[in-house]
Order: C-alpha cells, then sequence, then structure tokens
C-alpha cells in the first residue's frame, strides 16, 4: 500500500514522467505515434475548431501544409523545422508551444518528433522512434473492442469526442480522448458514453468541463486505468466516486480542488502507482511540483 508520506517526499523528476502507452508490434508511424502527441499537445489551439496563426495539426496534410505564413516541418531536418523550434522554447518565451502555460512537451515527445522529421516526416511509411515504455496493463483486460468499435465511434464522433483503440490488441482497450476540442465534453457527454464504459481504459478529460456529476459516470468504467482531470472543476468531495475504479494505476489532480484527506484517501486505491498533485490544496507547496506517488 502507498505510503502517504510519499506524497511529500518523492522528488519532481518523478512527477514529471511522461504517459504515453507503447503501441506493442505495432510500428512506429505518424497515425501510431505522432498524432497522438500532436492531439494531446497542439490541436487544442491548432484543431479543427481553433487555428491560431492559421495552423492546423489534427491531420498530416494540415501539418505538413503548415500556417498561415510559414511552413512548420521541413521534412528530413528538424533543426530548422518552425514546430520543433517553438516546442523546445522555455516557458517564458512568448512563441513557445503550447502556449498560454499549459504545459510543455515531454521530452521523449519532443525525441518522437525529432525522429519523424528526421526520417524525412513519412505520411503512412514507419520511421525508427524511441521506444516508450509502456504503463503495466492489469490483468482485468477490457472487453475485444473489434464487434463494437464501429458503433464505439460514431457514438464519438456524435458527442463530439474521440474513441481511438489503445494499441493493436484488441483487449486492450480504447482511449478517450477529448485534447482537440476539450470544452465540447461535459458531464451529459460522459453519461451518454455509458454504453461503451467497459471498453475505455484512460481517459484524457484535462480542461474539459466535467464536474463532479461527471466522475459518477466514470466510476462506471470498470477498466479505466489512466485518468487525466488536469484544471477541470471536480472537488475533493467528487473525487470519492474514484474509489469504485479498482483497476485505476495513473491519476493526475493537477489544478484541482484536491485537498489533503482526498489524496491519503485514494492511496487506498489497489492498483494506484502513479498520482500528481501539483497547484492543489495537496501540493505541500503550492505551484512547486508535489510528487508522483509509486508503490
Amino acid at each position: 500500500m502507498i505510503s502517504y508520506s510519499k506524497f511529500l517526499t518523492l522528488s519532481a523528476a518523478l512527477a514529471l514522467v511522461a504517459i504515453s502507452p507503447q503501441l506493442g508490434a505495432e510500428p512506429a508511424t505518424f497515425a501510431t505515434r505522432v498524432a497522438p502527441v500532436l492531439e494531446k499537445n497542439c490541436t487544442g489551439c491548432h484543431g479543427e475548431n481553433k487555428q491560431k496563426g492559421g495552423l492546423r495539426l489534427d491531420t498530416f496534410a494540415h501539418v505538413m501544409r503548415g500556417s498561415d505564413d510559414r511552413v512548420v516541418v521541413k521534412a528530413g531536418d528538424f533543426s530548422t523545422s518552425e514546430l520543433h523550434r517553438r516546442i523546445i522554447l522555455p516557458a517564458s518565451d512568448e512563441d513557445v508551444m503550447p502556449s498560454d502555460g499549459k504545459p510543455l512537451l515531454s521530452s521523449a515527445d519532443i525525441a518522437l518528433l525529432e525522429k519523424w522529421i528526421a526520417a524525412g516526416a513519412p505520411a503512412t511509411e514507419p520511421f525508427d522512434a524511441p521506444a516508450l515504455a509502456r504503463l503495466p496493463i492489469t490483468s482485468s483486460a477490457a472487453p475485444d473492442y473489434r464487434p463494437r468499435l464501429a458503433a464505439a465511434t460514431a457514438l464519438a464522433q456524435k458527442l463530439g469526442v474521440r474513441l481511438v483503440p489503445r494499441s493493436i490488441v484488441p483487449t486492450d482497450g480504447l482511449i478517450l480522448r477529448t485534447a482537440s476540442a476539450p470544452t465540447q465534453c461535459t458531464d451529459a457527454v460522459l453519461a451518454q458514453l455509458a454504453p461503451v464504459a467497459d471498453l475505455i481504459v484512460e481517459a484524457e478529460l484535462a480542461r474539459t468541463k466535467i464536474t463532479d456529476a461527471g466522475l459518477a459516470s466514470l466510476a462506471l468504467c470498470p477498466n479505466l486505468q489512466i485518468l487525466d482531470l488536469t484544471q477541470t472543476a471536480v472537488t475533493a468531495q467528487g473525487l470519492g466516486a474514484l474509489h469504485l475504479l479498482k483497476n485505476l494505476g495513473v491519476l493526475n489532480l493537477t489544478n484541482t480542488a484536491a485537498d489533503k484527506t482526498t489524496a491519503a484517501s485514494l492511496k487506498n486505491l489497489p492498483s494506484l502507482h502513479r498520482l500528481w498533485l501539483f497547484g492543489t490544496p495537496a501540493d505541500p507547496v503550492i505551484a512547486k511540483p508535489a510528487a508522483a506517488v509509486v508503490k
């Protein structure tokens, strides 16, 4: 069981470990490795619903087209690619991407984009990508998603979110993604995902409009293993619903109302091994990395 004292003593370095699942034997391509990085970090400002500077990064064609005034990816040379220049700037630089105080790309994600660009920025061909350590999947596998994937995809499109396979392994489950349009994901949307709740193993809900009512819907996802609630309106009281998630291993509560009591209680989740509490009442020094929790 997790010792609560580790919340206060574990190094900040561990708290910055990237949460990026490896795709098993699946080859690294734009679709399998690059697109998820761009969707998570970039499409909120450069996607279908919003295009700062006329730049879209939600499809290969848009990435290669560039912005209103320049090409942002120069195939074969990441050092002169504007996209690369922006993502390696310090957080204080006005040109940094992501902007507006959003978390910067991890070193692993930057290395991945460098490899892809250096390989010629291929559209569909595999490239030599850095290996990524896969977060452990619990023994309680999700049902085979293949018979229900078409229906799940159609439902997600109707609701303005995305449900994508975690990997080519059909029992690895589906990832709920909202980064390209986080404000479209509400409590009502989560409730309508109930027919596919057992297929969802990851939920990327940072900066969405969900509240404690949405947490009640998430509690009905028995195979949920990774949950990002960064900068949402969930409360310490509502987080109690997460105790129903016996397979939850990774939880990000950055910039939420999670308090010390909530954090101490969450340590009893049987599978939890990483917890982020930056900028919360449970953070011993607000605005200073608190810690990840490791068994």
